[in-house]
């Protein structure tokens, strides 16, 4: 079966302190220490068209071992992915770095497999190996938001209606569909002045939304859809009334 995680060259090396090994004993060397481990970006918020990229940098204090290779193998919540091979691209201060990115395509993974990855990497010298777990990066299925406002203009005092649709990626079908029951804030920005949450609503059948309020002064509206652990966040544009 052909992997969901194309190789890249790699790639510009980013790295902070996530993780160290202890070492131990071997017969010509002190086993190798890993001494951080990245992945960058950690969040990857894929659609139904675009590819995305993701690069894993891993640190290594050889302690004068040959180390003959490094590997960061990827796992879903539930599943293995792929092992991802690391290439060398540069030492300073006794310290080595590797580096291995992929391309995960739109529809390599189904709907259920959105949320948080994790990997384990593995540094190889001779017949031996350390390994420790690796960075975590979640994958969110993107999502789209819009928002109308009517009537415009509008006398003041009177409701205004703003509704709106909550569509989020289908990987497997490669479309956007309703996002259905999930809590979208509507936010109100006068004139000069600054969003703030006024209302509510609740996608329904095919992730429609209205929420009905009362018109006090110019401004406009949006919806804001803070995320949920298997899609990304999303604002709308914004629409704007006329209040008379």
């Amino acid at each position: 079966m052909r992997s969901p995680l194309t190789a890249l060259a790699a790639l510009p090396i980013l790295a902070a302190p996530l993780l160290a090994l202890p070492s131990a004993s071997a017969a010509t060397c002190t086993a190798p220490e890993l001494v951080n481990a990245t992945v960058t970006p950690r969040t990857v918020v894929l659609g139904t068209s675009q590819p995305k990229g993701v690069e894993i940098t891993v640190a290594v204090r050889e302690h004068g071992c040959a180390v003959s290779h490094v590997d960061t193998d990827v796992f879903t919540a539930t599943d293995f992915v792929d092992t991802l091979a690391m290439e060398e691209v540069g030492t300073s201060g006794g310290v080595t770095t590797y580096v291995a990115g992929a391309r995960i395509n739109p529809g390599a993974f189904p709907n259920s497999d959105a949320g948080t990855f994790r990997t384990s990497v593995y540094v190889r010298w001779g017949k031996k190996v350390v390994s420790d777990d690796g960075p975590t990066f979640r994958l969110l299925r993107a999502a789209r938001l819009t928002a109308n406002a009517s009537p415009e203009p509008v006398r003041r005092g009177k409701p205004v209606t703003v509704a709106g649709t909550l569509t989020r990626a289908n990987w497997e079908t490669l479309r956007y569909a309703g996002y259905t029951g999930r809590d979208v804030r509507l936010q109100f920005k006068p004139a000069g002045g600054a969003w703030a949450t006024v209302g509510t609503a609740t996608s329904s059948g095919g992730g429609k939304l209205a929420t009905t309020v009362e018109a006090g002064r110019d401004g406009c509206f949006r919806y804001v859809f803070p995320g949920s652990s298997t899609t990304a966040k999303a604002v709308s544009a914004t629409d704007c009334v006329d209040v008379r």
